[in-house]
């Protein structure tokens, strides 16, 4: 939670002050708004595993919340399910832009990993499903589409057109990867610019697919084929009879 303020202070809270100076309204609502759902994401993720949950070594049960939490709060919120790109895309195409791009990223962080630690079967099939179920209909869905709904989509590019959403959800998402607390309480803050761009454009193509396809499920489908070809890759090298 302190990790999530920290984020929130360098992101929304300037957002939010700029609103309010201003007197814009729309922006102060909204970036409140964001600052909201972030703050329960991260509450909903820190939750204490109960059940079967409790035994496991992944936070499955935390994330299946976050997720289930983005698919309801739209509407209260303003946004339809459609404008969230909560429906499948209608386009077969969606699944082969997702796995490409899913592919490429894959490799490139392969190609980054200079030792393979052998992971569980359940981190494999953890990174295959659950990062992109949790991440993706909440900042791709959910806050994309405040976002848009309130400020348009005025920019086209490779076709699309992008709204502010893209660059705040973009920008959130980058800094919570990047920047962190210590157990002493330090700021960290990942110094490898490389580490930064990767991510941003990461972060842009996400909503690219998501505005082409209109639905965040292409996202979802890249996202998990990035995190999980990594850890499938190096525990089926590291099976009996195979090696890196």
């Amino acid at each position: 939670m302190a990790m999530t303020a920290v984020h929130l202070s360098i992101v929304f809270v300037p957002i939010a002050i700029y609103g309010a100076v201003k007197r814009d309204k729309d922006v102060f609502r909204v970036s409140l708004v964001t600052i909201a759902l972030v703050l329960m994401q991260a509450a909903l993720l820190f939750m204490v595993s109960i059940g079967w949950f409790k035994h496991l070594q992944f936070n499955w049960l935390q994330k299946l919340f976050v997720f289930l939490s983005a698919i309801f709060l739209c509407r209260p919120l303003g946004v339809t399910p459609k404008e969230c790109g909560y429906l499948l895309p209608t386009s077969p195409k969606a699944c082969l832009y997702a796995l490409a791009f899913g592919l490429i990223y894959a490799s490139i962080d392969l190609a980054g990993i200079e030792e393979h630690s052998v992971p569980t079967l359940e981190a494999v099939l953890f990174q295959l499903s659950m990062p992109g179920l949790q991440e993706e209909p909440f900042y791709r869905g959910l806050l994309l589409s405040i976002w848009d709904k309130h400020f348009g989509r005025p920019v086209k590019f490779l076709g699309v057109n992008f709204g502010i959403g893209a660059l705040v959800t973009t920008v959130i998402f980058t800094i919570s990867h990047l920047v962190l607390l210590d157990e002493n309480w330090k700021l960290l803050v990942n110094p490898n610019v490389l580490e930064w761009l990767n991510f941003v454009v990461f972060c842009l193509f996400m909503c690219w697919l998501r505005y082409k396809f209109e639905s965040v499920w292409p996202c979802v489908l890249a996202h998990n084929f990035d995190n999980g070809f990594v850890k499938l890759f190096s525990w089926w090298a590291a099976s009996p009879g195979r090696s890196l």
